[in-house]
């Protein structure tokens, strides 16, 4: 009988040695014949079995063998494996640089990274930026790495007027930078202070020596040292010129400077987190003071690891305490075995730190007010950053802040030529040291206090403890010293998580003695959750601590008086969103605080605004008109120091602010029941005149009323 070759049989039966695969992943059985050679394709005992045949026994033989095939495994994915309302979010979709540290943290804490950002345009718990805020603008809630205008306002000329405004009501506690000329914009002044310079070290020698940088320079680039002002280089960018420190502290003969990193993790209530390690970075060459033959000697001079990194001199190594960058502490420890006070030098640099951004709050607060306004309701984002200070030790261990850099280096490794003309990446011990605890760190310090608090273990059902006993048995992970997980994922052959627990609540005791949970993840390490908790941390491991406010409040609080300039700036801006007030404003500034009376008429304050608007003009490139926040302070000393005369600059500012907040109704003036009216606040301040001149100080309210 000739075999059968209709397309049914042929497609139906299967060849004489392959055995059918089934379609769907459920357990099949599959009857073969005993012998597949003896009945061949020919075989008319063989017949198709339905669908509805519930075995699903595709082929049937006189002597069937049942074969028993298991069901493919269903390997989960990623995003299976976790609750996203349980576990904390990170998109690293515009890290950039800092993806390789960023994403190590992320490991270690067994959190949910998305670098490409979440594919349901869902939100995320925290926003790493690689460059600015405005990385990414479509962000409706979660936490964000940088603030709003913080480059701007760390930017090397704004932040020396910014100490500069403080300095001239607070002059001895702001004596911790160099004096700074702004060119080409005070080149004329700067020539002049030079020519007083020379008159006064006519007799002595050296000359002193300036460091010109460029107001948006970094790694060190367009930094030159010049001994005359015609040395400057007159170019299209605006640099800042400040005495250069020639009297540094040496170690090893070497000059070198200090990478502080600072926390900022909100900034109402400003809240600043300092951290225990940071990095000291050498120069190449031994330091000698500056003179025409070594002004132009680099690596002599500048300690930028982005200059050194080029000399032949710069020794690479994982040691925390050789080579051209350091370790912090072992600076610290080097300063303690020749007989210092590290201590001191440190509670030192961090009254340096406080102090600065101090100052340099109240225009943050204003570039956070213009992305962040009060009636905004559509967003509920904040905003944490970390900063880099550089500090410089002169020769009495006195710390000077050198620049703030809004974006430090967080890369982990380095670069280095194997062959000539041909680079690698090699990882750095140092780097990764320091810089992980950072980043690790501060996710934990703004990360959801819900989602890393430790969770209890519920007494799981008697049908999961037999499915749950068979998992342990398969996979046998433990931790180090020897203790399962009370947590296990489980997954059905629909691909939905389901989550099962162990019968007990397993409690591992930490370092403390105290008794918490470990969470299991097939495929990856144990992991004990509450070690995403900064506060299970041990004290003794923590490398950030908080400097602001919590120590310091009362010493630091009359440091905070522009916050309230602030707060009046803002108020009264009046348009939404913007950074600047114009002559409108300004006007209306005036009149709702009345002070366009007795020595100040209308046609004064457009003189003053005028004025003021073409004196701080240079830092406005853009030609905004209006005037910003530096020019409002500087606005408002002179409207004080007309107004509430005396010989403290100091007072007449307070006084001012109490005068604006009364008739504004603003700050504490704000509830009616303690508003002082306008005639209280002015007879309250005309009882100054009766003060003793014993005191050495008067005053007297220019346009008081009678």
């Amino acid at each position: 009988m000739p075999p059968n070759t209709s397309k049914t049989h042929r497609t139906s039966h299967p060849p004489g040695t392959q055995r059918h695969r089934p379609r769907k992943p459920t357990p099949a059985v599959v009857v073969k014949a005993p012998n597949s050679k003896e009945h061949g394709q020919s075989c008319e005992d063989c017949k198709e079995v339905g669908p509805s045949d519930k075995n699903k026994i595709r082929w049937k033989h006189r002597n069937p063998q049942p074969v028993w095939r298991a069901p493919p495994m269903i390997r989960p994915s990623f995003d299976s494996m976790f609750d996203l309302s349980q576990v904390v979010t990170v998109d690293t979709s515009h890290a950039r640089s800092n993806i390789d540290v960023v994403r190590m943290c992320v490991r270690d804490l067994h959190w949910k990274e998305f670098p490409f950002g979440r594919k349901d345009m869902g939100p995320c718990d925290i926003y790493w930026h690689g460059s600015s805020f405005f990385d990414n603008l479509d962000i409706h809630s979660g936490k964000i790495n940088k603030f709003p205008g913080m480059g701007d306002v760390t930017r090397k000329i704004n932040l020396c007027r910014t100490l500069d405004l403080i300095r001239e009501i607070y002059p001895d506690e702001y004596d911790f930078y160099p004096q700074s000329w702004f060119l080409p914009h005070q080149f004329h002044e700067f020539a002049a202070e030079v020519t007083m310079m020379r008159k006064k070290c006519r007799h002595r020698s050296p000359r002193p020596t300036f460091i010109v940088k460029p107001d948006d320079g970094c790694q060190g680039d367009g930094i030159y040292l010049i001994k005359d002002p015609s040395d400057y280089i007159i170019g299209h960018k605006c640099h800042i010129v400040q005495q250069y420190l020639s009297s540094p502290f040496l170690l090893e003969g070497f000059k070198f400077d200090l990478r502080v990193y600072v926390v900022i993790v909100s900034l109402k209530p400003l809240k600043i987190y300092l951290c225990k390690e940071g990095l000291a970075r050498f120069c190449t060459l031994p330091y000698q003071e500056p003179r025409y033959r070594n002004i132009k000697e680099s690596y002599m001079h500048l300690t930028n690891y982005s200059l050194n990194k080029h000399s032949q001199g710069y020794i690479h190594t994982d040691m925390g305490d050789t080579g051209s960058k350091r370790t912090m502490t072992s600076v610290f420890r080097k300063l303690d075995s020749l007989g210092y006070d590290s201590q001191a030098v440190w509670r030192e640099i961090e009254n340096v730190i406080v102090k600065t951004l101090l100052a340099i709050s109240p225009e943050l607060q204003v570039e956070y007010h213009s992305v962040f306004p009060k009636g905004k309701t559509d967003t509920t984002c904040s905003c944490f950053q970390i900063l880099g200070f550089d500090i410089l030790l002169l020769d009495d261990l006195k710390p000077m802040l050198l620049e703030i850099n809004a974006q430090p280096s967080l890369r982990i490794d380095y670069e280095a030529e194997i062959k000539p003309g041909i680079t690698k990446h090699i990882p750095s011990a140092i780097d990764e040291e320091v810089k992980k605890a950072v980043v690790k760190e501060t996710m934990l310090l703004v990360a959801p206090e819900d989602k890393i608090r430790p969770k209890t273990v519920k007494k799981a059902s008697g049908r999961r403890k037999s499915r749950q006993s068979s998992v342990y048995s398969s996979q046998s992970t433990t931790s180090s010293n020897g203790w399962f997980s009370p947590i296990s994922f489980h997954y059905n052959h629909d691909n939905q998580e389901s989550i099962t627990q162990t019968s007990d609540t397993l409690n591992i005791p930490d370092s403390n003695g105290n008794q918490s949970p470990v969470l299991e993840i097939p495929g990856l390490p144990l992991c004990d959750i509450t070690q995403a908790n900064p506060s299970t941390i041990p004290e003794a491991e923590k490398k950030l601590y908080e400097i602001y406010p919590e120590p310091h409040n009362s010493k630091y609080e009359p440091l905070t008086i522009l916050d309230r300039v602030a707060a009046i700036f803002t108020h009264c801006l009046g348009c939404r969103g913007t950074l600047r007030m114009g002559p409108t404003g300004f006007r209306m500034f005036t009149r709702r605080c009345h002070l366009n009376s007795g020595c100040f008429t209308n046609a004064a304050i457009d003189i003053l605004f005028i004025e003021l608007q073409r004196k701080w003009s240079f830092m406005n490139p853009d030609r905004t008109a209006g005037l910003c926040f530096h020019g409002f302070v500087d606005a408002f000393y002179e409207i004080a120091r007309r107004k509430f005369r005396s010989t403290c600059k100091l007072d007449s500012v307070k006084y001012m602010i109490e005068y604006c907040e009364t008739n504004l109704k603003f700050g504490k003036h704000s509830v009616s029941r303690n508003l002082p009216n306008v005639l209280k606040a002015e007879k309250k301040l005309n009882t100054l005149k009766s003060l003793s001149p014993q005191r050495g100080r008067t005053y007297f309210f220019s346009d008081s009323k009678s």
